[in-house]
């Protein structure tokens, strides 16, 4: 069972217990909690979207620890100006630890899974019929291959210099 929630412009796939580095969330460490919104929850029945469809559909998640990402350098300049600019920047994330992937019990309950496959019952009455054995039709003598004519191209006429 996996959901893909929709968390500070990114999306994720997530299923109990994984780990997830999101950005910074204002929660204490060891705290519980909600990530929504669900956009997609896909169980063993198959896989639902859509407000309607998930309902209260819910991530839970704990934080484990507040951390820093990588440090970057952003570099800028203008040619032929002798303007140079060196900047420094580093995200401020959350790593969390995926409790639950849930759905509420009055949420809709999830359609059987389709497939795209001929039923298999469908499959085993309808017989194919044998394809019947015609005479070899004689095929005709291959004549050498001939390299095919280039196309010509009209050429311009000189000028008389005129």
């Amino acid at each position: 069972m996996y959901a893909i929630l929709k968390h500070g412009g990114h999306q994720y796939r997530v299923s109990a217990g994984d780990r997830l580095l999101v950005d910074r969330i204002p929660a204490e460490v060891g705290s519980t909690v909600t990530l929504e919104p669900v956009l997609l929850f896909a169980d063993a029945s198959g896989a639902e979207s859509g407000s309607t469809a998930l309902g209260d559909a819910r991530v839970t998640a704990t934080v484990v620890a507040h951390r820093r990402g990588r440090k970057l350098r952003v570099f800028s300049y203008k040619a032929k100006k002798r303007r140079r600019r060196t900047m420094g920047h580093r995200s401020q994330l959350t790593e969390l630890l995926i409790a639950d992937v849930q759905r509420e019990d009055g949420a809709a309950a999830p359609k059987a899974a389709r497939s795209r496959a001929r039923p298999q019952a469908a499959a085993t009455e309808t017989k194919q019929p044998e394809p019947e054995e015609t005479e070899p039709v004689a095929a005709a003598p291959a004549s050498p291959a001939k390299a095919p004519k280039r196309a010509t191209t009209p050429r311009k006429k000189a000028s008389d210099g005129a």
